[in-house]
């Protein structure tokens, strides 16, 4: 039975896409943007396929992962997973709801790059970490809204190490589906192909552990060449279906393949011109799945999630992952060994801020102490272990705390260390202002007792001098 469907950026000829998806019942369908994820339509044609998978993608124009700065701060060691994972829900909120019963699966950000081809790099394990972590993150927060995500929508042979799967076996956990995109790599003449960068799913399946084996959507794939040519003025409409049908003949091999659909159907934007396959394509893509039928589809078999937690801020990853592997391990200890001084912020006043504001600053002004001091400061706020919904809120004239636990290079051990340095620094300064005021107290009450001493011994004087003048007289 064929997998292949259609990538919908826009509905631009209503009739014949119904038309398509009655005949066709594609396994999956793709919606994207603004005018793919058109509510209308979409349950138009679920109408005509209600089995039909609808994958909804939204475009970000600014997806925050993707920065890779190294100064001032480098932007991959300070990323903070949770916080970038709900404000990409929250931007979707809106359309999630305009689709809600329609599109039941989504996924978040799109394409992201987190290695190259040359040798591994910690900063690259970290990239993977921060995506495994935001992963996490939204998967809970889809599920929390009675949805199903479909993690990562990795770009064509990405990631290029698969030993990266490693870290990123949390995310496929969590979530319901894995999201790729497979496609064919022709030279520029097209006359050439290739077709080394598909089906790598394979080898994903190889190296995660089975309880992180989701089923798997291909929810972008064709033939592109650099992302700037499609087969479109290069090929024909038969070459490019016999190529799509060597390649759904490997799909149709995996079971666990839900479907692939092949960008891009409606397209506006001339940039993506040569990657239509509306017209003439879309009808003998039609007439293709039909000698290839599917049958009737019952909605595929997904492993109940299981309940994810919020990934630890420490280590941008959630508890159970710090039992995976020998470095989270490691990592869990360091952050034992830190459980009995559970962080907190303080509102300090606003004269000690400014003595440390310089490494307040430097620390995001997350300001930490011990526990077992904080409870006995006034104005004081206790915080959830490592793990903070929302930044904490201060006094009047102190900037927001983030408290972004893993932003102070995401060790326990450093952290305690941190912590106890402020409050003793704290402590001190509090102590020698305490002795300031009293010195100061003491001298002007000192000042007080001389001009006083001084008026008395003034007013004996005039007195002395009356008596003496009064004798005079005499």
């Amino acid at each position: 039975m064929s997998k292949l469907s259609l990538h919908i950026s826009d509905w631009l000829n209503p009739e014949l896409t119904y038309e398509f998806i009655e005949r066709t019942r594609p396994s999956l369908i793709k919606v994207f943007g603004d005018a793919g994820l058109d509510d209308a339509k979409i349950r138009e044609a679920k109408t005509r396929s209600p089995a039909s998978v609808f994958v909804g993608r939204m475009y970000f124009p600014d997806q925050g992962i993707e920065r890779d700065e190294k100064t001032p701060v480098d932007t991959v060691f300070h990323y903070d997973p949770l916080a970038d994972a709900r404000n990409a829900f929250n931007q979707m909120r809106g359309i999630i709801e305009k689709t809600r019963g329609l599109v039941n699966v989504w996924e978040g950000y799109n394409e992201i790059p987190i290695d190259t081809a040359h040798p591994l790099t910690e900063r690259e394990r970290q990239k993977a970490r921060n995506y495994n972590a935001f992963t996490v993150e939204m998967a809970r927060l889809m599920h929390e809204a009675g949805l199903q995500y479909a993690a990562y929508s990795f770009s064509t042979g990405n990631p290029v190490h698969v030993e990266l799967w490693d870290l990123l076996a949390d995310g496929l956990r969590a979530s319901d589906y894995l999201a790729l995109h497979e496609y064919i790599a022709p030279n520029e003449a097209f006359s050439e192909f290739d077709f080394g960068m598909c089906n790598r799913y394979r080898q994903i399946y190889a190296r995660v552990p089975e309880n992180a084996r989701k089923p798997i959507l291909i929810t972008e794939c064709g033939a592109d060449y650099l992302g700037q040519q499609g087969f479109k003025g290069k090929i024909s409409v038969p070459k490019y279906l016999s190529m799509l049908g060597q390649y759904d003949a490997e799909l149709m091999k995996d079971a666990y393949v839900v479907g692939a659909s092949i960008y891009c159907y409606g397209i506006n934007a001339p940039q993506w011109k040569t990657y239509d396959i509306g017209g003439d394509f879309a009808k003998a893509l039609r007439d293709y799945i039909q000698n290839n039928p599917t049958p009737p589809l019952e909605n595929p078999i997904v492993e109940t999630p299981v309940e994810t937690k919020p990934a630890r801020r420490h280590f941008g990853v959630d508890k159970t992952s710090a039992r995976t592997t020998w470095q989270w391990r490691r990592r869990q200890r360091a952050y034992s060994a830190q459980r009995k001084n559970y962080l907190v912020v303080l509102r300090l006043g606003a004269r000690t801020l400014d003595r440390f504001g310089e490494r307040a600053s430097a620390h995001r002004r997350a300001l930490v102490c011990r526990r077992s001091y904080a409870r006995h400061r006034s104005g004081q706020i206790g915080c959830r272990r490592a793990n903070f919904a929302r930044p904490c809120d201060t006094v009047a004239g102190i900037a927001r705390a983030t408290c972004a636990g893993h932003s102070l290079d995401g060790n326990a051990r450093r952290v305690g260390r941190r912590a106890r340095f402020l409050w003793r620094a704290a402590r001190a300064q509090t102590r020698r202002e305490k002795e300031t005021r009293a010195q100061e107290k003491n001298v002007q009450e000192k000042n007080v007792r001389a001009k006083k001493r001084s008026r008395q011994t003034q007013s004996q004087i005039k007195t002395q001098a009356k008596v003496i003048s009064l004798d005079h007289c005499r």
